[in-house]
């Protein structure tokens, strides 16, 4: 049983047609896939684990990647990354446990968060009392 597509011509259209709807839908599968994956933060951190971070400066620089973000937080302070999506913050310690909450969202609303803690070990004595 015959359509009547047997002319060479509407054949090659409808070839067109098809590879043009099947381009379309990847194109938009591929545009969507940061929608899908959302906010990712990558710490670059100076041990093996960034959970738990040892230093005997009082200022710690906080650097890493971002892809997928409309705005980055650590705790309250918003900060900013360059185009390529990297950042360096350099943090103020106090004695003891320092603990950091980093957060970034998209532009969906989507959000992600890191939590690290920093562990200060005051290396100068406090002879004010």
């Amino acid at each position: 049983m015959t359509l009547g597509y047997t002319d060479g011509k509407t054949k090659i259209k409808i070839g067109f047609f098809s590879l043009g709807i099947l381009s379309l839908v990847a194109l938009t599968g591929f545009e969507l896939r940061k929608v899908i994956r959302g906010p990712q933060v990558d710490l670059s951190c100076t041990t093996t684990h960034c959970e738990h971070i040892v230093t005997d400066s009082s200022l710690y620089p906080l650097t890493g990647t971002t892809s997928n973000i409309s705005e980055i937080h650590i705790g309250n302070r918003k900060i900013y990354t360059d185009t390529d999506g990297k950042f360096n913050e350099y943090i103020t310690l106090y004695p003891g446990s320092n603990n950091l909450t980093i957060s970034a969202k998209d532009r969906f609303g989507k959000e992600v968060k890191k939590d690290i803690s920093v562990y200060y070990t005051s290396t100068e004595t406090d002879t004010k009392l």
